[in-house]
């Protein structure tokens, strides 16, 4: 709708649409977090929003940065990413920062830095280098050796524990394999194969993991305990109705009702001070911004280009998709920040690069 608007009226390329997109995302997101970070009307940490104001900065320059960089690189260079990418997930495991039960993130210069965040990109460059030739490669080489490469990242990622990071490489491989020009029942066949070692990987989840799940099933089961954030958040959306609270005036947010409010439940004080119209301005973004990266990637001559692209399209549809979701309680909780809004540096920051490679793309059509 919005994209439609701006191309008859004002003949804007997907490029500079996507590109406004992702400023009125910035300011939702500073105004947010801004807002989560209060207290009966206090401000509780305002380094955290310091901090954040830096890594929307340094996103910014870094997109520029990526947006004048020849995208064919990453063709080049996508063997070798991986393979430090794996370095990096095995140094978060020998020495990684622990907190809120998890060994995720490695401390650089002050600040946390997520190398599993990192994986979602290089994990698209890898399957962009596989799929690239329009042939079918067969079911080993054309889908069981990419699986593989992916699972590896998978595992150690699951190890850390980040569930949410692991099923999104998961998806991703299936969504791009499908959009290959593989056969489709060797995807198909792997699904199935999938669901019948689910029991499996249910005996091999953390106890807290295992508890997420149940409570998705019924959030009452421990309403003090795990299936608490999602019935606190489910209160803060409803009590948005139409035309939500107003800024800084979200009862469960101000009165610390709602638990990770400024990352991954960022969405609920969205809807609690804006309503159901802050909510469905907020979709018409995302939209806008996922249908014009779809749409440059029709229109690709270069195949590692349209499938870097289509990548980052359904990564970013997975992250609003399923935080959202989880946020209303339709999906369990698996901890997937919410596009360009939560705050997180490096999520923030593997965004801004994917932008800037599709806006490099769309330099050089």
């Amino acid at each position: 709708m919005i994209s439609a608007i701006f191309n008859k009226q004002l003949n804007y390329t997907p490029r500079k649409i996507v590109a406004i997109c992702l400023l009125i995302l910035t300011a939702i997101s500073l105004a947010s977090i801004y807002s989560s970070l209060h207290q009966a009307g206090k401000m509780e940490d305002l380094d955290i929003f310091y901090k954040e104001i830096i890594w929307v900065v340094i996103a910014w320059v870094i997109l520029i940065i990526f947006s004048l960089v020849n995208y064919r690189i990453w063709f080049d260079f996508a063997y070798v990413f991986y393979v430090i990418n794996i370095l990096l997930l095995l140094a978060v495991d020998l020495f990684g920062r622990r907190a809120l039960g998890a060994q995720r993130w490695l401390n650089v210069g002050g600040f946390n830095f997520q190398p599993s965040e990192l994986s979602k990109l290089i994990t698209i460059f890898l399957l962009a280098r596989f799929f690239v030739h329009d042939v079918n490669k067969g079911f080993i080489k054309g889908a069981l050796v990419p699986f593989t490469l992916v699972m590896f990242n998978v595992i150690l990622i699951a190890k850390q524990p980040d569930l949410g990071t692991a099923l999104i490489l998961i998806f991703l491989f299936f969504l791009m394999g499908f959009a290959s020009a593989n056969k489709k029942r060797y995807f198909v066949a792997m699904i199935i194969a999938a669901l019948l070692i689910s029991p499996f990987v249910w005996n091999h989840m953390k106890d807290y993991q295992k508890k997420r799940l149940i409570v998705f099933l019924n959030p009452n089961a421990e309403p003090l305990g795990a299936g608490y954030t999602i019935i606190q958040s489910k209160i803060a959306i409803g009590s948005g109705k139409f035309f939500g609270k107003g800024f800084l005036s979200g009862t469960q947010n101000q009165f610390n009702f709602l638990p990770e409010r400024h990352t991954d439940f960022i969405f609920t004080v969205i809807a609690e001070e804006w309503g159901f119209i802050g909510c469905f301005f907020l979709f018409l973004i995302y939209i806008t911004v996922i249908n014009n990266i779809s749409r440059v990637a029709k229109y690709q001559k270069d195949n590692f280009a349209r499938f870097v692209i289509l990548g980052t399209a359904f990564l970013f549809f997975l992250h609003v998709f399923i935080n959202i979701g989880m946020t209303l309680g339709i999906l369990p909780v698996v901890g997937v920040p919410l596009l360009f809004v939560s705050y997180g540096g490096t999520h923030l920051l593997v965004s801004f690069m994917l932008l800037g490679i599709f806006f490099n793309i769309c330099r050089q059509q």
